[in-house]
């Protein structure tokens, strides 16, 4: 027994020797290939940062651009009350013309018929109708 605990020895010291081996190889490859996983790390660790810097300002925009949105919306409510009111007097521009326009063709027909009286007196009251007067005595009745 006791040259079986020292055989058992031996091969646990061999084994773990051979394991430490292994782990430490100085095979160029192996070396290059830990440090190629190394460097995608540290690029991806990057990669990470940055990308966390462009949501923190992406989400800095989102909250301004919410704001502009807002801002617009109540801007657009109230240019909707100011087309209102501008339709509206459009509206009544028009028919304070069309009723400027009416009053002022009853003018122009008034003017027309005051003009039509006017002569028509002129011709009542010309001088070739109106009797005149000399001496006391109306031009039309003297006696000879």
């Amino acid at each position: 027994m006791k040259n079986a605990s020292t055989v058992f020895l031996v091969v646990i010291m061999f084994s773990s020797l051979g394991l430490w081996g292994c782990t430490h190889q100085k095979n160029g490859a192996y070396n290059a290939k830990i440090r190629e996983l190394e460097n995608r790390y540290l690029k991806l660790e990057e990669d990470y940062k940055a990308v966390i810097v462009a949501g923190d300002q992406l989400r800095k925009k989102v909250g301004q651009l919410e704001l502009q949105r807002s801002e617009l919306t109540q801007q657009v409510d109230e240019l909707k009350g100011v087309v209102k009111e501008r339709d509206e007097l459009r509206a009544q521009l028009t028919s304070r013309t069309t009723e400027r326009d009416n009053l002022h063709g009853q003018m122009t027909q008034f003017r027309k018929d005051l003009a039509e009286l006017l002569g028509r007196m002129d011709n009542t009251l010309s001088p070739t109708s109106v009797p005149t007067i000399i001496n006391g005595v109306p031009n039309g009745s003297e006696k000879d």
